[in-house]
């Protein structure tokens, strides 16, 4: 009969936590393979892998529960191993319990206008998720487009031409549809979409935030709105032509209130007890600067903001922060993929930088020293004027609001965490345009 000899598996490396939790490393340990089988004297059959041996006996370290070794060295090695199992499994169960640090994301409250996402985090303000997702979420499903080239004007139709399509009913609809229109202004044309409604009894101006379409979902939002209170709303598109970006806001502010009088005019609307303007971050503060600029011109007007652009240097600072958190991170990394994408810059560059070249250009009409908010907000007609705040903004920063608080101009709270967390609390639609009756 052919004799038979044993094949090792090639020796391997063991490596254990043991009870002072120190990793130890244990070489020469034998693997046993599936095929490696041990008859016990009960009849029973079972693999002698030497893991399984330990668990099956208890942790039993005799010869016989351990397999032989080759020397007094393994066996000693694998006994060291066997009394660090308990441990190394009690970590196992502990680590079952690592699920209560993930921070909460879904509230559970059932309150009406409570709120969506859940802030509870054991990493305090730095986990807080809620902000980043009500941010992410009211981008909506412009999200793609806020990172793609800025839309075309060129199928504008004049304001005359907008004003005398029939517009859809209010009762028993949802949603809006606009007319691209183009108007000639005296600081330049301005393209935008127009929401009609009859009879008209005032007008409302939406101004959008960075990189978002003028006529997305939350200008629509608005126009839904504003036409049950027969409102025009009338959604400017920002001027993005300039290589390297650069923004105007005084005069996209200046535009908007020239081409709101001819609007105005065109669709005959009702002498409006104010003229309104609404925006939100970038386009709050253009928003602001409409109303100051309409008050100028003896105009009737209020303008209302959310997280609106109030301070330009501590807002690039927010954007441009190097710290990390999981509230301020997907935000402010979307806010850079607009930079990129929609607009070609390299990433690279900073936010200061891009604002920097406001007001360096001699035709540019801003000059943030004296346009920021910062600068003339806390003497201008209160009554005029409502912020809206939200609870922590992870994008231009919580730093940037301080000096309204200082000065004591009335903020109204958004109720909902996160930059423009609109579609977070959809009622802000409404108490916007409340504001600026």
């Amino acid at each position: 009969m052919r004799p038979t000899s044993r094949v090792r598996a090639p020796p391997r490396e063991l490596v254990v936590a043991g009870p002072d939790g120190a990793r130890r490393a244990f070489a020469n340990v034998h693997a046993r393979t599936p095929r490696d089988i041990t008859p016990r004297p009960t009849g029973t059959m079972t693999t002698t892998s030497s893991a399984e041996r330990v668990v099956a006996k208890g942790f039993d370290t005799d010869q016989h529960a351990l397999g032989d070794s080759t020397s007094g060295h393994e066996t000693a090695g694998v006994r060291t191993a066997a009394r660090a199992l308990p441990a190394a499994l009690a970590m196992l169960v502990a680590g079952a319990g690592c699920a209560g640090l993930w921070p909460t994301v879904i509230s559970t409250s059932s309150e009406k206008g409570g709120p969506l996402f859940e802030a509870s985090s054991p990493f305090g303000e730095s986990g807080r998720i809620d902000g980043a997702l009500c941010s992410l979420l009211s981008l909506g499903p412009d999200a793609a487009l806020a990172v793609r080239s800025p839309e075309g004007t060129a199928d504008a139709v004049s304001v005359e031409e907008a004003c005398r399509e029939e517009p859809p009913g209010v009762v028993g609809r949802r949603g809006r549809t606009a007319r691209l229109v183009q108007v000639t202004t005296a600081y330049g044309p301005v393209a935008g979409y127009l929401y009609t409604v009859r009879p008209a009894t005032g007008l409302v101006v939406a101004f959008s935030g960075l990189g978002m379409p003028a006529a997305g979902w939350i200008n629509e939002h608005f126009a839904e709105a504003g036409a049950r209170r027969g409102q025009v709303t009338f959604a400017p598109v920002r001027d993005e032509a300039a290589r390297q970006i650069a923004f105007d806001p005084l005069r996209e502010a200046k535009r908007a209130v020239d081409a709101a009088g001819q609007i105005a005019a065109a669709c005959r609307i009702g002498a409006p007890s104010s003229l309104g303007f609404v925006g939100i971050s970038l386009g709050g503060l253009e928003a602001l600067l409409a109303g100051r600029e309409a008050g100028q011109r003896g105009l009737p007007a209020h303008a209302a903001a959310l997280d609106p652009l109030l301070d330009v240097g501590l807002a690039a600072t927010s954007l441009d922060a190097a710290h990390h958190s999981l509230a301020g991170d997907p935000i402010r990394a979307f806010f850079r993929r607009i930079l990129v994408g929609r607009y070609q810059e390299p990433p690279s560059v900073s936010f200061r930088d891009v604002m920097r070249r406001t007001g360096s250009h001699p035709e540019d009409l801003s000059d943030m020293k004296r346009d920021a908010p910062t600068a003339w907000l806390c003497q201008a007609d209160r009554a005029s004027f409502a912020l809206f705040l939200s609870d922590g903004d992870p994008a231009l920063g919580d730093a940037q609001r301080a000096f309204a608080v200082a000065c004591g101009i009335p903020v109204r709270h958004a109720h909902a965490p996160g930059h423009a967390p609109l579609a977070c609390r959809l009622e802000l639609f409404e108490e916007m345009l409340e504001a600026v009756r």
